[in-house]
């Protein structure tokens, strides 16, 4: 009987060792933040479109510095998303057409590296899970229009994100995976270039 309350107390000390809180990772993501002057990895976005029951999967790169962002997908089609001071490009390959528009402020801080902490301190904000390492954290937002809820997987010591996902109010989700990632690395200039055909179509709403 000894022996087996040794053990629980044990148990549960591990446990409060591991306890973090969310003011802690809170501290954590703004340090992330504050420190960083540019984001590249390796990026699996999925989505999934809940009215057609449909996932669809991109492999590819993302770079980021503050007010810039590129997503370039080559896999299953190549496709380029750029934001660049307000401004929004996507061109789909296989369509040959390229999307053009200006972004409403609101929306300029939604992109994959920035809306966890864009989105943190106007959300109801618990940890659903953590190991040594890793922390999991799940973001109901407050009287938002747009997001339902978002999760993200976070290191414990400087607040990285390696996983993170929100699902919308019409039940679409989007995941976003990271690996190989580099932080603080200078980008080259020819990463934000591209030369699109000569015939590509210009939607511009």
């Amino acid at each position: 009987m000894k022996k087996a309350i040794i053990v629980s107390l044990l148990l549960s000390c591990g446990w409060m060792l591991l306890s973090i809180t969310t003011s802690e990772v809170y501290q954590k993501v703004n340090s992330f933040y504050d420190n960083l002057h540019s984001f590249q990895a390796q990026v699996q976005q999925t989505n999934y479109y809940a009215q057609l029951k449909k996932t669809i999967t991109y492999k590819g790169t993302i770079y980021f510095t503050p007010g810039k962002m590129l997503m370039h997908f080559d896999d299953p089609t190549m496709q380029r998303l750029k934001i660049e001071n307000g401004s929004l490009e996507l061109y789909d390959a296989s369509s040959n057409t390229l999307f053009r528009t200006l972004m409403q402020p609101e929306y300029e801080k939604l992109n994959p590296v920035e809306i966890l902490q864009s989105y943190w301190n106007k959300s109801k904000v618990s940890i659903s899970s953590e190991t040594k390492d890793r922390v999991n954290v799940e973001l109901i937002p407050k009287n938002d229009n747009f997001i339902q809820s978002l999760s993200a997987t976070l290191d414990k010591n400087n607040g990285l994100i390696y996983k993170l996902s929100y699902k919308d109010k019409t039940e679409n989700s989007v995941s976003y995976n990271f690996s190989s990632i580099k932080l603080n690395q200078s980008i080259p200039s020819s990463v934000w270039k591209y030369d699109y055909p000569k015939n590509v179509q210009i939607i511009e709403p």
